[in-house]
């Protein structure tokens, strides 16, 4: 069993952004034991259910990095 305090940690750190091997190297338990926190607690919460539609969607700056390279794939060695 573990505290009560390093589910709640782990719990933070995947709404922050990290995924489940990263935590469990950071806190010292298995990322198993990290999924399965975190199933819990996502089968406990309801989601909203909103009915309006999204006028405005962001993107993610990548997007746009990605969308204006010359080249598709590959290494390109005319730029060498």
């Amino acid at each position: 069993m573990k505290p009560l305090s390093t589910k709640r940690k782990a719990l933070q750190l995947y709404l922050g952004g990290l995924v489940f091997r990263a935590i469990g190297r950071i806190l010292n338990i298995s990322y198993g034991t990290v999924y399965q926190w975190v199933k819990a607690c996502g089968d406990q919460v309801s989601l909203p259910e909103s009915q309006d539609e999204v006028e405005i969607d962001e993107m993610d700056e990548i997007h746009m990095y990605v969308g204006s390279k010359k080249s598709t794939a590959g290494y390109d060695m005319d730029s060498c």
